[in-house]
């Protein structure tokens, strides 16, 4: 199996002088928590609205509210 290539950082000795990193055009890096698939906030309110509901049909709406349906289930019960 291949090896990722990790970017290296860039140091403050790397900036051109007097210059910053974005005057160069540099790019940076960001890591990613959930690139692709279900978020934890979308599972939750899977979850609770499966519980509650006993409904598939409910539970994919609410997972695509995600969010706005676990604040809404906290505040309402």
């Amino acid at each position: 199996m291949a090896e990722k290539i990790k970017p290296e950082r860039m140091r403050p000795e790397d900036y051109a002088q007097g210059g910053s990193p974005m005057s160069r055009g540099a790019t940076y890096v960001r890591k990613e928590i959930v690139s692709k698939g279900v978020g934890f906030g979308s599972a939750l309110a899977i979850a609770i609205s499966f519980t509650t509901h006993n409904s598939i049909i409910w539970a994919i709406i609410h997972g695509f509210l995600s969010w706005l349906y676990v604040i809404y289930y906290v505040l309402t019960r």
